[in-house]
């Protein structure tokens, strides 16, 4: 191991205001299996988000909605197990935290206590302020999540971008002032037009994040399966061009396929064979 990684130490909050303070982008990921944390946990990747996406992803679903806390646990615990530094944040699945400030609490509680998580992240509205206050008095820390919500889907006509009118962008700005006097320690934005992100990372004091949102807050989140153009869903155009994981498995698949039928793989000189005098004992007693 080296110095450097030596010298490392597990992600706090007070490093993620220090990093605000400083004008040091924060560099957050979303991630829901071991390979890829294990793997990115190596670099400077202050926050991992363990989300919908993932059970989304790897158990098929369409509704972010019909994920259980128990599947979420289950990305979760996969992401924990492995990771030493990044700061793990873990989604509250619905109804997991909107239904009561008790309940809030209880289920925030597993989510650290069974699922490793150091934080955890509400899909926020002022009307929940209390719930995320009862969590944060608890001693929990909460990331609150504006903009494209994957809960409120339906009540937001969808993942459209959000405050493209005067009118929005007031309305999304007000509602984070007010939800972040609940004791949050970060805000998500996703899919929110850059001018608010700049705004509010301006006004507040806590880091502000965007998702699909531009590089003008505090630090950029994006989910690993996007980044990697591996997923079980259309890769959004903010991901970029960093990698093309679908493409390369699409060849592999496609190239294993073709060289069974030709009979041409696995390699002749691969097989494992039995020795030669072990071979025609073999012979001999059948």
């Amino acid at each position: 191991m080296s110095t450097a990684a030596e010298k490392r130490r597990k992600v706090t909050i007070d490093q993620l205001r220090t990093m605000k303070q400083a004008k040091r982008p924060i560099v957050a990921l979303g991630v829901y299996e071991s390979v890829t944390a294990s793997i990115a946990d190596n670099y400077s990747v202050q926050i991992f988000m363990t989300g919908p996406s993932g059970p989304m992803s790897l158990f098929g679903y369409s509704n972010p909605a019909a994920i259980s806390m128990e599947e979420q646990l289950c990305t979760l615990r996969a992401v924990s197990r492995v990771t030493k530094f990044a700061l793990i944040n873990a989604h509250m699945p619905f109804l997991s935290f909107q239904t009561s400030a008790r309940d809030a609490v209880l289920n925030a509680g597993r989510l650290v206590a069974e699922g490793g998580a150091d934080t955890v992240k509400c899909d926020a509205t002022p009307a929940l302020s209390d719930n995320m206050r009862a969590i944060v008095d608890a001693g929990i820390p909460v990331i609150a999540h504006l903009g494209v919500q994957a809960l409120r889907r339906v009540e937001q006509s969808g993942y459209g971008l959000k405050c493209t009118t005067a009118e929005q962008a007031k309305r999304l700005i007000d509602d984070a002032h007010h939800i972040a006097r609940s004791g949050i320690f970060a805000l998500l934005l996703e899919h929110v037009c850059a001018d608010v992100v700049e705004l509010l990372a301006q006004q507040l004091e806590i880091p502000v994040l965007s998702l699909g949102s531009g590089g003008r807050g505090d630090g950029v989140c994006i989910v690993a399966g996007d980044l990697l153009n591996y997923s079980a869903f259309k890769r959004p155009a903010h991901a970029g061009q960093m990698a093309d994981l679908m493409s390369e498995i699409d060849k592999s698949l496609s190239s294993y396929a073709a060289e069974v039928r030709n009979s041409t793989y696995p390699a002749a000189e691969t097989a494992p064979t039995m020795a030669e005098d072990e071979y025609k004992t073999f012979l001999k007693s059948r």
